[in-house]
């Protein structure tokens, strides 16, 4: 079985504003291409398609926009850093994670007991990236902000390794209410 993600798809003209700001391509840096790129609802780990799809057909809210704003890092264990573009608190995007969750209960899905944190990943650094990089980034992009970033549907994403690079690939897409 495939490994599942829930996300929500970003348009295009987004994902180029996202892939302009990322920073200059290194060894130790893997960027995220910009067709690549997801703002993550769920990660449900080795699941059905079919079953899952069949649930999320069930999520039927009203379409949204969100804003895009600052920069910031997820430090690993090994001092590996994942850079990302948060998300503006928005109670639209919180209910959009909630009915997903809910929707797929009965699937047998159990969410995530951290709270959510909404983002889209730009760039996974391994240790060997000097302290320097990431900073210079978070200092260069910290007032990033993109405003009105409509959201008008999800997708259901396998995720798998092509050559050592994560790839992730719409299995099913759903629209929200206009």
């Amino acid at each position: 079985m495939p490994r599942l993600f829930i996300a929500v798809d970003l348009p295009a003209a987004a994902t180029a504003e996202l892939a302009r700001i990322e920073p200059l391509p290194m060894p130790g840096m893997r960027l995220i291409a910009q067709d690549q790129m997801h703002l993550t609802l769920h990660y449900l780990g080795e699941a059905d398609v079919e079953r899952m799809g069949a649930a999320l057909q069930a999520v039927a809210l009203p379409a949204f926009s969100l804003t895009l704003e600052r920069v910031g890092r997820f430090a690993a264990a090994g001092g590996a850093v994942t850079l990302w573009v948060g998300v503006r608190d928005n109670p639209q995007l919180l209910r959009l994670h909630a009915e997903v969750a809910g929707a797929l209960a009965g699937e047998g899905f159990l969410p995530e007991k951290r709270r959510y944190s909404p983002h889209i990943t730009l760039a996974r650094c391994k240790p060997v990236v000097p302290a320097s990089v990431v900073s210079l980034f978070l200092e260069q992009h910290a007032a990033f902000l993109l405003p009105d970033l409509p959201v008008v549907g999800f997708g259901l994403y396998s995720s798998s390794l092509i050559d050592g690079v994560r790839v992730y690939l719409r299995e099913r897409a759903f629209r929200l209410l206009a």
